[in-house]
């Protein structure tokens, strides 16, 4: 492949995982996937929130965490889907029986929470992004992709 990437960018606080995330929803087109992946707590809905607003979302204040829900779309120019695998087996039953082909039919940024729990489900050519702790305080996200994404790393750059 060649042209994958990995980067780490400091996340000091939940402000600036939002605003990491507006960026990058804001270079986001309809088909990509981001796969976020990080414990309970570690910013990957305050993340999508700030995709959302990066996309145009009309209302990004309403992406909340839709782990009972697996799957909620929100409006905008752009539209955010957004998938939720806390419950693993549940959303591997919905993607298997269809939900494969209503997330291509629905368009837009498909955006999947606690991706490693589905990772054989999950396309090649989607943006990672892990969250963590940081020793320093604050979150770190590790950032990886290929080609289609080769843009992240000046952007994560210019928010540090």
């Amino acid at each position: 492949m060649g042209s994958e990437f990995r980067i780490e960018c400091g996340l000091p606080d939940a402000d600036a995982t939002h605003a990491l995330g507006r960026a990058i929803g804001a270079r986001l087109e309809s088909g990509d996937g981001v796969a976020l992946v990080g414990d309970l707590g570690a910013g990957k809905t305050t993340l999508t929130r700030g995709i959302a607003e990066g996309l145009g979302i009309d209302d990004p204040g309403a992406v909340t965490s839709p782990t009972y829900l697996v799957v909620v779309e929100h409006r905008g120019p752009v539209p955010l889907v957004h998938v939720d695998a806390y419950l693993p087996e549940k959303t591997r039953g919905f993607l298997l029986d269809g939900g494969v082909d209503y997330l291509g039919e629905l368009g837009g940024v498909v955006v999947v929470e606690w991706a490693d729990r589905i990772a054989d489900l999950m396309p090649e050519d989607t943006l990672r992004v892990v969250l963590a702790p940081s020793p320093e305080g604050g979150r770190v996200a590790q950032l990886c992709g290929g080609a289609k994404f080769e843009w992240v790393p000046d952007l994560a750059r210019t928010l540090e």
